[in-house]
């Protein structure tokens, strides 16, 4: 998380903008100009076919205009208002593009019908009709090389609407130059029918660019995306399961919203560094995906261990639970639990308030377990940071006393540093000893247990034993 705003203010996001607008800037003009020379063969010709050129574009000069102008919207970068960014902009336009299409397709197709209907028209057939729309197809065939070109650098889909725009002109001025050849060979027909291919046409690829339009504008999750993200999140370590995963693009950017569940008993800290790793998991198959990660606590598939520590952790007054310990019995035929457990709470309180919050406690494990379960809740003093002072140099009989007890235990390999420190009077000693690599847990415990007693045993004054095992 970065500092000040949170909004994303990406250069790259900038240049991408520039370049978009500078394409579809080029793309109104050719257009224009292109939309200029049609209605003038249009005029002298009044073929349908033609009309039909003349017609798309002109649209398309109103499209591209609205393209730059959401193209300038999108490359805002997010503000307090639109925290997602206006990159959906793009796609407002693209789908305003298909509108247009659409409707050229609608009224060129009832046109062609009256004519075929009606019998139409005389239609003339001069030279330069067919020399504008051999020009217009060699211009618009560059045009959407280059516009396809930065639209897929870039990832624009409305760079990319209008470059599909513009390649429909290529094959509806082909049909508009068969059809008046046609014409001028004797068949009159041809250019109500070239007329109504040309709507064809458009209206399949006005559906086609209006459907992925609608997919973004609806946040529908892209699929493989999804799919992805989600193995990725479950692969983190520290997560139990995925339960949800929300993805939506925008422009070139893909959000995800990920909700994991992680165990009940892990901090705060714990659970910050699970998102952290569920974050880095996803980046590594979607790089520069926005992500928000949500850790949930997982209950039923745990122990009875953590779900009651868990519950006692809940209550308000309760800082730490440990030592808990749960024992099944049967009773008259039926199952129970005991539990025991030593809770937290501030030194200050007194004997009633402590008494108070053992209620709590034992009513809230009992909840969380059932209704066959004892509880049995030790209170102890939160204890604050005190200051001490390190006296393992002023006491050699209490280093070499725990060097000698270490010794001695055979899943002991050595003894390498012991430190002594002096708190109200009271010692406590921290040692780091090393074992074999593949020494169970159990043992380790049960090694450090005997040691921390026979250090006590010797040495009264030593109040507490931290012992370190490190693997050989």
């Amino acid at each position: 998380m970065e500092a000040g705003d949170g909004l994303d203010h990406r250069p790259d996001q900038e240049d991408r903008a520039l370049n978009i607008q500078r394409a579809a800037r080029l793309a109104v003009l050719v257009t224009l100009v292109l939309a200029a020379a049609k209605v003038a063969v249009w005029a002298t010709t009044s073929s349908l076919a033609v009309l039909s050129q003349a017609l798309d574009s002109l649209l398309d000069v109103v499209s591209l205009g609205l393209l730059f102008v959401g193209l300038r919207i999108a490359g805002k970068p997010a503000d307090h208002h639109h925290h997602y960014g206006h990159a959906k902009a793009e796609n407002l336009v693209a789908f305003t593009q298909t509108l247009f299409l659409a409707g050229v397709a609608v009224a060129v197709g009832a046109t062609a019908v009256s004519r075929l209907v009606s019998g139409g028209q005389e239609i003339a057939t001069p030279w330069y009709a067919f020399a504008t729309l051999a020009i217009s197809a060699v211009v618009d065939a560059f045009r959407v090389r280059s516009l396809v070109a930065v639209a897929r650098h870039e990832r624009s889909d409305a760079l990319m609407a209008g470059a599909l725009n513009i390649a429909l002109d290529i094959g509806t001025a082909a049909l508009a130059f068969v059809s008046l050849l046609l014409v001028r060979a004797g068949m009159p027909q041809a250019d109500a029918i070239g007329g109504l291919l040309v709507a064809i046409v458009v209206g399949v690829a006005a559906f086609r660019v209006g459907r992925r339009s609608v997919d973004v504008l609806m946040d529908r999750a892209p699929l493989a995306s999804a799919e992805d993200i989600e193995a990725a999140a479950r692969r983190a370590p520290g997560v139990s399961e995925t339960r949800r995963v929300r993805v939506r693009g925008a422009g070139d950017q893909l959000f995800a919203d990920v909700t994991v569940a992680a165990g009940r008993t892990a901090t705060l800290e714990r659970a910050h560094d699970i998102a952290e790793a569920v974050e880095n998991e996803i980046q590594g198959v979607a790089p520069g995906v926005d992500v928000v990660v949500h850790v949930e606590p997982v209950s039923e598939t745990h122990g009875l261990v953590e779900r009651a520590q868990a519950s006692a952790s809940r209550v308000e007054g309760v800082h730490e639970i440990h030592n808990v310990q749960i024992h099944a019995f049967h009773e008259g035929g039926s199952r129970k639990l005991h539990v025991t457990l030593h809770a937290k709470a501030e030194a200050g309180i007194s004997l009633e308030e402590a008494h108070g919050l053992s209620d709590l406690i034992e009513t809230a494990v009992e909840t969380e377990l059932g209704e066959d379960v004892r509880v049995d809740t030790h209170i102890e003093p939160l204890k604050r940071t005190v200051l001490g002072r390190d006296v393992t140099s002023d006491r050699g009989d209490v280093v070499e006393l725990v060097r000698e007890i270490s010794a001695q235990e055979p899943d002991v390999l050595d003894c390498h540093e012991v430190i002594v420190t002096s708190v109200d009077g009271r010692l406590a000693v921290v040692t780091h000893v090393r074992g074999r690599r593949d020494l169970a847990l159990s043992r380790m415990h049960d090694a450090s247990d005997r040691i921390e007693k026979a250090i006590q045993a010797s040495q009264p004054d030593v109040e507490s034993v931290t012992i370190h095992f490190e693997p050989a």
